[in-house]
């Protein structure tokens, strides 16, 4: 039995319907908030944090979903 090789490009483009979102991590016992539309919740998350504990240092996180594709899939073709 042989096997075919194909390489193929691939692309990236954001997922529909999504936005970026945000989470905040306490570096010190790596408690997290959950995932917000802004990042002032996820900031005000350390706050409340920060006041009920003795951590003092956080990472603020964004993120995106994505889609990934072939470049010559039927998609990216013109009608």
């Amino acid at each position: 039995m042989r096997s075919t090789y194909r390489f193929t490009e691939w692309t990236l483009s954001a997922a529909p319907d999504t936005e970026i979102r945000y989470y905040a991590k306490c570096l010190k016992c790596f408690a997290q908030s959950t995932d917000t539309n802004t990042s002032d919740e996820a900031q005000l998350w350390c706050l409340k944090h920060a006041g009920l504990s003795t951590c003092t240092r956080y990472e603020l996180i964004a993120f995106q979903y994505f889609n990934a594709r072939p470049a010559d899939s039927p998609a990216d073709r013109p009608a």
